[in-house]
């Protein structure tokens, strides 16, 4: 496992080169980026010089959004399949090995069991499509009530529903995002996280949820610090990881507001202070200090 910086999960909002400025102050291991902004790059120039400042810098891609919208018109679909050579130039050039995108939990159109084949076949293509430059597409999903409150049909907000789906695309490329506060949400725990496969975890995101905590009543507001609510076992859930094999990025996202007031590089310095602990390095006092 290797520290990763998750700028827009923690509220940080900069230019490409001053994120990675800010992780290599802080010694985080790993960055998500924004592939949109390479790709805007590589088209006026190449991928090459797109990548040249995140390639030579000595941080893992810890991963970026999936730019393509399959949970929309087929002709938008079919466009951005159309484009992935131009993303998977730039994937091969920054060692870029897995992107995310979010499940909702609602739909307008189709029924679960519809939903579910249409997320099945679209998936699956993005998949295939990712697949030809050994890039892996992880799953996340939203476990909050209050995300289901459009009217739509239900879809998956729970657990086993997403690992359902995962198995039922059938591709070795495809698995999931471990967020915590979601997983908990969705009701999942620590024996739920031993039975999924440590190549099925491409990203883990850390979040707290309130001891006691009701699912239907919680919402994104109360994405805590780890160990600021007491609803995840953070030490049993990175042994477990650590015993499965699970060798990806580890990063903070709480709700940005536990940092509100905070300059950019304050948060970063707190957020890599906490993923030391959790991960079991030592952090110097005074760099304790400085982070207050």
């Amino acid at each position: 496992m290797y520290k990763c910086l998750s700028p827009s999960a923690i509220g940080i909002l900069a230019r490409q080169s001053e994120l990675l400025e800010i992780a290599l102050t802080h010694k985080f291991q790993g960055l998500e980026i924004d592939i949109q902004e390479v790709l805007r790059r590589s088209v006026s120039t190449s991928a090459r010089q797109a990548c040249r400042y995140l390639a030579s810098a000595q941080v893992r891609i810890g991963g970026f959004e999936l730019p393509v919208r399959w949970n929309g018109p087929e002709s938008e679909f079919k466009a951005d399949l159309s484009q992935l050579g131009g993303l998977l130039e730039v994937c091969g050039t920054l060692n870029a090995d897995r992107c995310f995108t979010t499940v909702r939990p609602t739909c307008d159109q189709r029924p679960f069991h519809e939903n579910f084949q249409f997320h099945v076949d679209q998936l699956g293509q993005v998949a295939d499509a990712l697949g030809a430059g050994n890039v892996k597409l992880g799953l996340n999903f939203l476990a909050a009530a209050k995300d289901r409150a459009d009217g739509g049909f239900e879809f998956i907000h729970q657990v086993d529903p997403l690992l359902l789906l995962v198995n039922g695309i059938r591709r070795d490329n495809v698995g999931i995002v471990l967020d915590t506060w979601q997983w908990w949400v969705g009701g999942g725990d620590l024996e739920k996280v031993r039975s999924v496969r440590a190549d099925q975890i491409l990203n883990v995101r850390l979040a707290d949820v309130p001891s006691g905590f009701e699912a239907a009543a919680t919402t994104d507001d109360q994405r805590l610090l780890p160990g600021e609510g007491g609803g995840v076992d953070f030490s049993g859930l990175l042994s477990v990881l650590e015993d499965i094999g699970y060798d990806g990025p580890v990063g903070l996202a709480p709700n940005p507001a536990v940092f509100k007031g905070q300059k950019r590089e304050a948060i970063a310095s707190q957020a890599s202070i906490i993923l030391d602990g959790l991960l079991g390095k030592s952090v110097p006092e005074k760099q304790v200090a400085a982070a207050e």
